[in-house]
C-alpha cells in the first residue's frame, strides 16, 4: 500500500495542531485552544487530561491555563543525540568557537526547512542577540547556513523556494528577487561558501560552508556569526578559511574524502 492511498488519522492531526498551539503560547486556556484548533472545548479538555497524565502539559492551578512541559524537548534532544552530523560536528564546533570567539551554528535541511542542530554562543562581551535556537527553523534564502543548504538542494526544491509568491524582506539587504537569488546560489556553489551580509538580522554577518557525507552529498552547514564590526570585509577572508576547514573536517568524520 502506498502512502498516498492512506487517509490521514484525524485525531493525530488534531493532536499536532494542539501541540503547535501550546508551543506558541506561554500559557493558554481551553476556550482559546478550542478556537485556534476549531474543536469543541470538551474534545480539547480530553486531549489535555491525557497529555497532563503523560507529562506533556501542566496546568496553572491559579488561572487553570495550560502550558507544555519539557517532555517534547527531551524527546527531540534524544533524536538530536543520535544524528551523526551533530555527534561528529560537536568537537569541531567547539574548536572553531575557541579559535574565533564568535557564535557557531550547525544546521540541516529537514522537510525543506532549515533546522538548527546546535549552537555555541560567543563568549565575548560585545555580542548580538540572534533569534537562532537549537531546534528552531529559519529562512533558507537569507541566512548563511540556509543559503549553503539551498545552493546544493535539488533544482525542484530550489525552484519552489525561489518561486514563492513573496519572500519576506527581513532587512534592507535581504535578497528577494528570484534572479538575484539564483545568481547568489550559483556563486556559493562556485566558491564553496556563503556570506550572510545582514540579510536576516540587522547588525549580524556570518560566513558558512557545506558539510558532506560519504557520498559527497551536502547534508549540513556550519557557520561563524558575529556583529558586523568584528565580521568586517577585511576579516571575512580569515573566517572563510576557518569555517571551510571546519566543514571539511566534519565531512571527513562523516566518511567524505575531501
Amino acid at each position: 500500500m502506498k502512502d498516498k492511498d492512506i487517509k490521514p488519522v484525524k485525531v493525530v492531526r488534531k493532536l499536532i495542531l494542539l501541540f503547535e498551539a501550546l508551543a506558541n503560547e506561554e500559557e493558554i486556556g481551553i476556550t482559546e485552544l478550542a478556537k485556534k484548533i476549531g474543536e469543541s472545548k470538551s474534545t480539547i479538555y480530553r486531549f489535555l487530561i491525557s497529555l497532563k497524565e503523560l507529562g506533556y502539559v501542566t496546568q496553572n492551578s491559579k488561572n487553570e491555563k495550560y502550558r507544555l512541559t519539557l517532555r517534547l524537548f527531551e524527546i527531540g534532544s534524544a533524536v538530536l543525540d543520535r544524528l551523526d552530523e551533530r555527534k561528529e560536528a560537536l568537537p569541531v564546533m567547539e574548536n572553531l568557537a575557541e579559535q574565533t570567539l564568535e557564535t557557531i551554528h550547525l544546521a540541516i535541511l529537514d522537510e525543506n526547512k532549515l533546522v538548527y542542530l546546535h549552537k555555541i554562543d560567543s563568549t565575548q562581551t560585545l555580542r548580538v542577540a540572534m533569534s537562532s535556537r537549537i531546534g528552531r527553523n529559519a529562512p533558507l534564502y537569507c541566512t548563511g547556513v540556509g543559503k549553503v543548504l539551498l545552493a546544493w538542494c535539488p533544482p525542484n526544491i530550489v525552484n519552489k523556494i525561489i518561486g514563492q509568491k513573496e519572500m519576506l524582506r527581513y532587512t534592507k539587504n535581504t535578497i528577494t528577487d528570484p534572479i538575484q537569488l539564483a545568481a547568489e546560489l550559483q556563486k556559493i556553489r562556485n566558491e564553496g561558501y556563503a556570506i550572510d551580509n545582514e540579510e536576516h538580522e540587522e547588525g549580524v554577518r556570518c560566513v558558512a560552508a557545506p558539510i558532506r557525507n560519504r557520498d559527497g552529498e551536502v547534508v549540513a552547514a556550519i557557520s561563524i556569526s558575529g556583529p558586523k564590526i568584528r565580521m568586517a570585509d577585511d576579516r571575512i577572508g580569515a573566517f572563510k578559511e576557518l569555517v571551510m576547514n571546519a566543514a571539511n573536517e566534519i565531512s571527513k568524520r562523516l566518511g567524505y574524502s575531501v
